[in-house]
């Protein structure tokens, strides 16, 4: 399964994003959650340890530039939701898929909470299953590079 990630919502803000080397072996995608390891960029693999959001694919090629966006604290991004989503999901902080090129918001799990939903992306109207999209910011303790 293939999402779209998560993006900045609406958009990004120029000065929030960053280039940086990527570290070798890397097949992460556009949307991607990615980390800050030993200098370089990595697919992250833990919802509690978050430095940002690649901004397009790993290259594959160690140290090539790799542009990474860093959400600022409180700042809304658009994810596609891994399970069946309702209104009730408002509100409510949830764990993350964390599978690269499947990463997605978890609405079955609380479990390492990562990411708040604020709303169901109205574009999907009354849609409840998997693949939704929705509206919401990461927990401020699983960001990295603002001291979480």
């Amino acid at each position: 399964m293939s999402t779209i990630g998560f993006r900045p919502y609406p958009g990004p803000i120029a000065s929030h994003i960053t280039r940086l080397p990527e570290g070798g072996t890397q097949s992460f995608k556009q949307g991607d959650l990615v980390i800050f390891s030993s200098g370089k960029i990595v697919v992250a693999t833990d919802d509690d340890d978050i430095f940002g959001v690649a901004m397009h694919d790993a290259s594959g090629t160690t140290d090539t530039d790799v542009y990474v966006y860093v959400p600022g604290p409180g700042e809304k991004f658009l994810a596609e939701a891994s399970t069946t989503t309702a209104v009730t999901n408002q509100g409510v902080a949830y764990a993350l898929v964390m599978t690269s090129g499947s990463m997605a918001v978890n609405p079955g799990s609380t479990t390492t909470a990562a990411f708040y939903i604020d709303a169901l992306d109205p574009r999907d109207g009354a849609h409840t299953g998997a693949g939704g999209r929705v509206i919401g910011r990461f927990v401020y303790t699983s960001l990295d590079a603002i001291g979480g």
